[in-house]
């Protein structure tokens, strides 16, 4: 029969046995704390063979009819019973081998695990390329903003995109997602770099043509108030006019100190110009063929002035300081999305 037994520290076992005398024919064992729960097996015996009912015993067969008679005589004789079959003593009896003991299983073993969360491959992308691209809004806004490239915050991108990839991908960790997280992060650093650099370019080639273009303007004035200060283009007009440019510019020159040079160059050089631009007689146009001023680009001019760019851009690029920033903001965004 199969016994199944629950040990007094709350192991619950089974096990086949067959009965000797309505007992056990071996000791057991709690196989979780080796306790001797024998006489608990002998008790749980002795309650079930108590309950079950008493085998059904066939009835004795009729007795044989006497024989036929022969004619001679008949000696009635007591039948003599069989003797019955001496039971060999339990000593010579052999037992059978105990079945092996196999123990139940807990309660906690039974117990159904908890669910696994799934990893995401496809969720971990999105993660990284929202890391990514946030992460380069920022680093953009704060490189243009502030004037210059700021390092760590290249690997704040990096540490960013990684840590979304590995979230949203649920634990996915694989290689392949974290390459292509850390590509995401080179494109999104890489691509603000740009844009921020061409804005300073732009920036720079238009304020050059505005200065240009104004400097027409300014000149007139300034040729107005010369020819004020100079109406004869006497010598002592001359070194009074000239006194006066220098302490604008922040210096102390005596009369005295302007050589006949410095007379005779601007008599020559720039006293006609400025007589000129005041009573309009140089236009705008001629004003800047003669300084070769450029106010607007032509389009050569423009994509030769994109291919300029091109060119410094890619000098800034392959710096070792962008470079060993831009590798570890790769680095760090392929580690943290690859649980590694």
């Amino acid at each position: 029969m199969e016994l199944k037994v629950v040990c007094q520290c709350g192991q619950k076992f089974k096990f086949d046995v067959e009965p000797v005398n309505g007992r056990m024919p071996f000791t057991v064992n709690c196989p979780l704390c080796n306790a001797d729960g024998t006489a608990t097996a002998n008790a749980m015996l002795a309650e079930v063979l108590a309950n079950q009912p008493p085998p059904l015993v066939a009835p004795p067969p009729p007795p044989a009819p006497p024989p036929a008679s022969t004619g001679g005589l008949r000696i009635s004789r007591a039948a003599h019973p069989e003797p019955a079959s001496v039971a060999a003593p339990e000593a010579n009896r052999e037992v059978a081998a105990p079945a092996p003991i196999r123990p139940m299983r807990s309660m906690a073993a039974v117990s159904a695990p908890k669910p696994e969360k799934k990893s995401s491959f496809g969720l971990g992308m999105v993660g990284g390329l929202v890391g990514a691209v946030v992460g380069a809004l920022v680093y953009f806004l704060i490189f243009k903003y502030s004037g210059y490239q700021i390092k760590l915050l290249a690997i704040g991108v990096g540490a960013l995109a990684g840590c979304l990839a590995e979230y949203l991908g649920k634990g996915e960790g694989s290689k392949e997602l974290g390459g292509i997280t850390a590509v995401f992060v080179l494109i999104g650093l890489i691509g603000a770099q740009y844009f921020v650099t061409l804005g300073w370019w732009h920036e720079f080639t238009e304020r050059e043509l505005k200065e240009a273009a104004a400097l027409y303007d300014t000149t007139v004035a300034e040729a107005k108030e010369a020819v004020k200060i100079v109406p004869t283009g006497s010598d002592a007009e001359i070194r009074r006019y000239l006194v006066q440019q220098a302490a604008k510019d922040g210096e102390t020159v005596l009369p005295g100190k302007i050589s006949d040079d410095d007379v005779k160059f601007f008599r020559e050089n720039e006293l006609p110009e400025y007589q000129g631009l005041a009573s309009g007689q140089i236009t705008k146009q001629q004003f800047e063929q003669k300084h070769e001023l450029k106010t607007t680009m032509t389009q050569e001019e423009k994509q030769e002035d994109e291919g300029t760019f091109k060119a410094f851009f890619l000098l800034f690029l392959l710096s070792k300081l962008n470079l060993f920033s831009l590798a570890g903001a790769a680095g760090l965004a392929f580690k943290m999305s690859t649980n590694a």
